[in-house]
């Protein structure tokens, strides 16, 4: 993980990854404990769009993780998140994965997707491999 930026370009000892969930009520407890299991500080969990937008301006989540049957739409949600910037790094839960499925996430703005019956080390995996990729640009 990298460190914050402080004034003067120094940067601070390293951080953890700050999460922000929005999912609906039936499966975000598992997404929290998945995640803050794994060692991420779960910044926000949201059950909107509009909950998901003023908590990614409010927390400045290094990740959000997003429930594809978010209410309000989960594409709405994605592409409104990737204008921002710098914009958080969107992980898609949902779906079965199809190409189809992922292309059309990938296409509003989300860095990757998994199949809504992903398993919990898988699902922390992904989160690590988005930040992973930011940090080696």
């Amino acid at each position: 993980m990298s460190g914050r930026a402080q004034p003067g370009g120094m940067t601070s000892a390293p951080s953890r990854v700050r999460v922000v969930i929005a999912a609906r009520a039936a499966i975000r407890r598992d997404l929290h404990d998945t995640l803050a299991g794994a060692g991420l500080d779960v910044a926000s969990e949201c059950g909107s769009v509009g909950e998901l937008l003023a908590a990614v301006s409010r927390e400045r989540p290094d990740v959000c993780v997003l429930d594809r049957e978010l209410r309000g739409g989960g594409l709405t949600a994605i592409a409104a998140l990737a204008s921002p910037r710098p914009a958080p790094k969107i992980l898609v839960v949902g779906g079965r994965g199809t190409p189809a499925e992922v292309r059309a996430a990938r296409l509003a703005g989300a860095a990757a997707c998994v199949p809504a019956d992903v398993d919990p080390a898988a699902l922390a995996a992904a989160v690590s491999r988005l930040i992973s990729t930011e940090e080696e640009r």
